[in-house]
């Protein structure tokens, strides 16, 4: 696959490349969300200098070359710990280099890499050799810029690994944990957490929807789109999921790592929030 239009663009190796600066690459890694280059002596190429660099990737069949056209530091995340990459690949048929994601809500098109790959149903593997490129309007750095960093430990010392991974579950509303997305890009949403990453917010007409970890969601109050899912709908596609609709019971569900908030279509609701 070539240019995306999902989140998430599966590598399982990175082979040696060219760095704009003509100078030879001896190896290339994944630091958080960041591509570190280290030349053939062993210096590490500043972010900068990667403009123009084209990076040789393949998954142990295909090789694809990927270019960096630009490199800035998340405006999202003032902390400097998250970098955004303008990426390319070649048109095999044409010879043109296009942009291999889509535009987000804001119209950016960039991404960045995450170490870890991902199966088919849904889950995040760690790996100290594969990584994964998402596009910044992906379920997976959506979750990473809401600041579930799965490289980082929270406060506590608790690992955010399943944090973000329950994030990924609820913004794609995979409520089985089997990989298939309940609801249609642009669905606002309110996310929040019991580490106070995300802080719970009062948005008119938004109501709980569900509790989630890891594995998907816990308890539902109610499904985000009765049009793609209804709540009787999701009873036979996941017995297992409780269906909670007091809502403050589906809240307080222990062990739940992210909540959510989202306009309850059965309701008639018409006001239309931001979406992340």
């Amino acid at each position: 696959m070539v240019a995306i239009a999902t989140a998430i663009f599966g590598i399982a190796a990175a082979f040696p490349a060219e760095a704009g600066s003509g100078e030879m690459i001896g190896s290339i890694s994944v630091i958080g969300t960041r591509f570190e280059v280290a030349t053939e002596d062993g210096r590490i190429v500043p972010q900068n200098d990667l403009v123009g660099a084209v990076l040789t990737i393949g998954d142990g069949r295909d090789q694809v070359p990927l270019r960096i056209d630009a490199v800035e530091t998340d405006p999202r995340n003032p902390d400097g710990a998250i970098m955004l990459y303008s990426m390319s690949s070649r048109d095999a048929a044409t010879g043109e280099w296009r942009n291999i994601c889509e535009a987000d809500i804001e119209g950016r098109r960039m991404g960045f890499p995450l170490a870890g790959t991902w199966t088919q149903d849904g889950r995040h593997l760690p790996s100290g050799t594969a990584f994964s490129i998402t596009c910044t309007g992906g379920a997976q750095a959506k979750c990473v810029r809401f600041g579930y960093r799965p490289w980082q430990r929270s406060a506590d010392g608790t690992s955010l690994w399943d944090h973000h991974q329950a994030c990924t579950r609820m913004i794609r509303a995979d409520y089985c944990g089997d990989g298939v997305g309940h609801t249609r890009n642009g669905t606002p949403i309110v996310v929040y957490d019991r580490k106070g990453i995300q802080q719970d917010e009062a948005v008119p007409d938004m109501s709980f929807e569900a509790a989630w970890d890891a594995g998907g969601a816990l308890c539902v109050s109610h499904t985000r789109i009765p049009d793609v899912l209804t709540m009787e709908g999701l009873a036979r596609i996941c017995p297992d999921v409780r269906r909670q609709e007091r809502p403050a019971a589906c809240e307080s569900r222990a062990g739940a790592l992210i909540l959510n908030r989202s306009i309850d279509l059965r309701r008639g609701s018409r006001r239309q929030p931001t979406a992340p």
